[in-house]
């Protein structure tokens, strides 16, 4: 038994499939019916241009805009009856392709457009396909008059014609697409379960394919979805409709938000003992590395470890150390025992230590980080000049077609052109002041549609003015700027990726300037050294975004101007290119993630062998074994749960509050995702997804989404540094399955017009974290460190309902409070309405300064000064810098109040107290005498920058011992005798022996 609310969940998560309200719209089309439909379209579109390329081959199109009675007479000359039997054959075809694209767009509607937003697409796309049909009838009509006679008929019909083409540019290319879609989805529906299913029949081992049987895989459902909230459009989403819930009778709570909040999957109880590792990059890793060699006795009977960025780090490496398992017998040879793992002497602790600088150490390493951060940024700028290249052809291409500007007098506006934008724009304006009036009136309906006429007016008038005078003008720009020949205009695109290049490599590797305050003695000096950098930095960054976003255009307008010119092979062979490339390469592993996931392994993923002399050696992981996350992961016998916490990042306020753009994302081996996305079971994933997105399904990957900390999404952070780096390719997050999704693409009875889950991260991908978005309802997640949610795990770890809390706290911060803990208690009140209490004689303790002097100066007797001398002036300490940064202890403790009593997995009752236990690395006088003499030397310690991942060994040692001396004034709060293992686990992790409670390793 567990908490009443995760009883909900579980007994909703493991009924069978219940059919979606109403709202939901699955496709009620079958797959021979949709593709019938589907070939009707395409063969009523064709009967149209057959019917048309009967007719007399005309300009019909160079009579549409001509615009001006004079022009159009010269066009037509002595073939008015051809021209007339041309428009008369335009009609069909209009009505011919009318008639296909709506039947497409209504297609859509009901098979594949399951989401609001696509199906608010499809009615603007019926919309506009019924109103490109009013303009070409209309402007048909007026040329047909204006062929008689009517001088003013062509330019009322060059008006109708331009927004006419405009329509069509919007809707041809999308219908067709989705008859693709259509034709693909009715033809390889399936087949994803088909294979799941033969893969399934063949295994009989786990899922890691090291030969042993895979009894460790969880019970539970596959999937866990996600509370429901109202998202765009006023749906519900998810829109299975859970028993309990509103639908079905009373609110539960009106907690709900809490309760929501406060869900965890399945089979995970509540009660015990539970530590959390916050984030902070290597300095991290190794105050957590000392704080659990300190606290082993009560980690080997806790039962969550919640891990964030650097705390991962020695996380994952605890976890891979206990997981070396032998392919060949199946059986443990390497010995590794909770109680000793990582202990200090051990050969795995030094192997950490000799490769504490993990990212480069050496020319030949260097080199090679810097080739990746360079190979991911010309991969990705080639794959962006190369999309605004065939998007230049297209459009070159198009104005030759259809010339809605004169390319014969650049920028070529056409007037008429410009009367068609004006008259959009006039009647957005229009209908605006109607809507105020409705919300004067309070007429609810009528300003419904009042808004979205205004809003589509707005848009209509934007892009046909993109289309007739910023692209022209972008055009005409690029031919009077861009003079330069070849070697020119490769030495100006050299000149932008250097300096792109070498701003990224400042962004993700800029040290703290705090040392630079060692030669500067002014406080005001010391703030103006301090806030130089940051402006630089920022300064540096939009300059650098500015000037790509020109080369873009300059690109794009070149290509606009001479796109038609180039070569033949040139012109085929560059869209064909790209679309290989961009439907074949998975865009993670064109990023720093597998670089970063690599050099991480190379320091923390080793474990320890003892060879046939006793020798006992740390043996790294080979770079090619699978380290699944529910097989490598699982949970040793002895040891807690290791959770990754992660972040999932989300734009729109449909789940997050302004200003915090991601939610929790959990990895561990039993599920993967968080209370806000749902949880998908572990395994269970590994085995539905491809191998290329199975990569980041395992430990070693999980420690580096989990410190991701450089991303095109950073939740809180600087929208501009996320936008370099996804330009740059300078991106350490990766693209994950949305288990709020898999509940309707793993049901057996799945809809045929669902989407598939893709089996690689395409183009599309890369193009969202350059526009940030990332919509709730996806297919895939962007997951990134999970300090862009909350630095500590302090939230995740509460969420699990512990009764006593670990919290080590090396997030860094050299200010007067731990602002990260600040955060955590509020974000934990806001979303589980769990509050914390410390008192205020407990948190004055970690302020700096609060300590007592090391070595106070015994005060001057007092005597007065002589006649004509000054008073004896007291010579400085040469401690008082570093009392300043004393504080009077580095542990305190807090209460912790749940909002609703808890519920053990025997079903006792655990009430609503818990205890909070924060160890934080900061300086205190009772040290030891080699931390304070470290201290000392370096005016960063404990806080160097996080950007700073290059630790030598005395770094790494005085950070070490920073974390075992705050975990041994944990250990004197917390007694392991108040730890009871829990049942069925043995304290040493051996099956054959049980060690009494309190004893130590």
């Amino acid at each position: 038994m567990r908490h009443e609310v995760r009883h909900e969940v579980d007994d909703d998560a493991t009924r069978g499939p219940q059919a979606p309200p109403e709202d939901e719209g699955p496709g009620t089309l079958s797959r021979v019916r949709g593709c019938v439909l589907a070939v009707v379209a395409v063969a009523v579109v064709g009967a149209g241009l057959w019917i048309r390329h009967l007719a007399p081959a005309v300009d019909d199109v160079g009579l549409q805009l001509a615009g001006t009675a004079r022009a159009a007479r010269t066009l037509v000359g002595g073939r008015t009856a051809d021209f007339r039997t041309a428009l008369t054959a335009d009609l069909v075809l209009t009505g011919a392709h009318t008639a296909g694209t709506v039947l497409v767009f209504w297609l859509s509607g009901r098979t594949i457009a399951m989401r609001m937003r696509h199906r608010c697409l499809v009615v603007y796309g019926i919309g506009a396909a019924v109103a490109a049909c009013v303009c070409a009838v209309t402007e048909k009509l007026l040329l047909l008059h204006g062929l008689n006679g009517a001088d003013w008929a062509f330019a009322w019909a060059a008006g109708f014609a331009t927004v006419k083409w405009l329509l069509l540019v919007l809707t041809v290319p999308v219908a067709a697409v989705l008859v693709v879609i259509v034709l693909k989805r009715a033809a390889f529906h399936g087949r994803a379960r088909r294979r799941f299913d033969r893969e399934r029949a063949h295994r009989r081992t786990c899922v890691c394919g090291n030969g042993h049987l895979g009894a460790t895989a969880p019970s539970g459902p596959d999937v866990v979805p996600p509370w429901p909230v109202m998202v765009w459009g006023r749906t519900r989403w998810p829109g299975t409709a859970r028993a309990g819930s509103s639908r079905s009778g009373e609110a539960r709570s009106r907690e709900t938000r809490w309760e929501n909040g406060s869900r965890v999957p399945p089979g995970r109880e509540q009660g015990g003992l539970g530590f959390c590792v916050s984030g902070g990059g290597i300095r991290s890793a190794c105050v957590t590395l000392g704080a659990l060699q300190a606290l082993r006795p009560q980690l080997r009977r806790a039962r969550y470890l919640v891990s964030v960025s650097g705390g991962g780090y020695t996380a994952g490496a605890l976890q891979l150390a206990l997981a070396g398992t032998d392919r060949r017998r199946g059986d443990d040879r390497y010995r590794t025992r909770t109680r000793d793992v990582f202990m200090p002497g051990t050969p795995e602790e030094d192997h950490t230590r000799r490769h504490s600088k993990y990212v480069a150490e050496g020319t030949g390493q260097w080199l090679a980080a810097i080739g990746a951060v360079l190979r991911g940024l010309l991969a990705s700028l080639g794959l962006l000049t190369a999309t605004l290249l065939v998007l230049g052809l297209a459009l070159s291409w198009g104005y030759h077609l259809v010339p809605l500007a004169d390319p014969a007098r650049l920028p070529g506006f056409r007037a008429p052109a410009l009367w068609a934008v004006l008259a959009l724009l006039c009647g957005a304006a229009v209908f605006w002041f109607l809507w105020l009036v409705s919300l004067f009136l309070a007429v609810r309906s009528l300003s419904g549609v009042l808004k979205s006429a205004f809003l589509t007016f707005v848009w209509a008038g934007l892009l046909l003015a993109v289309v007739v005078v910023i692209l022209p003008a972008l055009e005409w720009a690029t031919a009077r700027l861009w003079t330069l020949h070849g070697p020119g205009t490769a030495v100006s695109g050299g000149v932008v990726g250097l300096l792109t290049y070498l701003t990224v490599l400042a962004g993700t590797t800029w040290r703290r300037v705090e040392s630079t305050e060692r030669t500067v003695r002014s406080a005001r000096r010391t703030r103006l050294v301090r806030a130089v950098p940051v402006v630089g930095k920022y300064l540096m960054v939009w300059v650098v975004l500015v000037v790509v976003a020109v080369a873009s255009l300059l690109v794009l307008g070149w290509a606009i101007h001479v796109g038609r010119t180039w070569p033949g092979a040139v012109q085929i062979g560059l869209p064909v290119v790209l679309c290989a490339v961009a439907l074949s390469l998975d865009q993670t592993w064109t990023s720093l993630h597998p670089f970063y996931r690599a050099r991480l392994a190379t320091a923390f993923a080793v474990r320890r062998e003892t060879d046939e002399d006793g020798a006992q050696l740390a043996v790294p992981y080979d770079f090619d074994e699978p380290t699944p996350l529910a097989c490598y992961g699982r949970r040793h016998p002895g040891f807690p749960q290791v959770v990754f916490a992660a972040a999932a990042n989300l734009s729109g306020d449909d789940r997050t509050p302004p200003g915090r753009h991601a939610v929790s994302f959990t990895l561990s081996y039993d599920y993967v995702g968080g209370p806000d996305v749902g949880y998908a079971r572990t395994d269970v994933l590994w085995n539905r997804t491809g191998p290329v997105i199975r990569k980041d399904l395992t430990v070693e990957s999980a420690v580096a989404v989990s410190g991701a900390a450089f991303a095109s999404a950073m939740g809180r952070q600087a929208r501009a540094f996320q936008t370099l780096f996804a330009l740059s390719n300078a991106r350490l997050g990766t693209w994950l399955p949305n288990p709020g999704v898999l509940d309707s693409l793993w049901d057996e009875q799945a809809d045929w017009g669902l989407p598939p889950m893709p089996g690689i991260r395409r183009l599309p991908y890369l193009l969202r974290e350059v526009s940030g978005r990332y919509p709730l309802d996806d297919r895939m997640l962007l997951v990134t460190d999970g300090g862009h949610y909350e630095n500590l795990g302090l939230v995740e770890l509460l969420r699990h309902g512990v009764d006593t809390a670990v919290c080590v706290d090396a997030s860094g911060g050299s200010g007067a409070f731990a602002a990260a803990l600040g955060e955590a208690m509020a974000l934990a009140k806001e979303e589980l309405g769990v509050e914390i209490r410390i008192a205020r004689e407990e948190w004055e303790k970690l302020v700096p300064g609060s300590a007592p002097p090391l070595a106070p100066r015994p005060p001057l007797p007092p005597q007065p000064p002589q006649p004509g001398q000054p008073a004896p002036v007291p010579s400085p300490s040469p401690l008082a810098a570093l009392d300043l940064r004393l504080s009077a202890d580095a542990v305190v403790v807090g209460e912790i109040v749940y909002p609703r009593p808890r519920v053990d997995e025997h079903g006792r009752k655990l009430g609503t107290k818990g205890e909070l236990i924060v160890a934080r690395a900061t300086l205190t006088p009772d040290m030891p005498y080699a931390l304070l003499a470290y201290a000392q030397a370096d005016h960063a310690f404990p806080h160097d920058g996080t950007s700073d991942q290059w630790f030598d060994s005395r770094r790494f040692d005085a950070y070490q011992a920073l974390g075992h001396w705050i975990g041994e004034r944990v250990a004197h709060l917390l007694p392991a005798e108040s730890c009871p293992p829990p049942a069925g686990y043995r304290g040493d992790g051996s099956p054959r022996a049980r060690r009494p409670a309190g004893t130590g390793a």
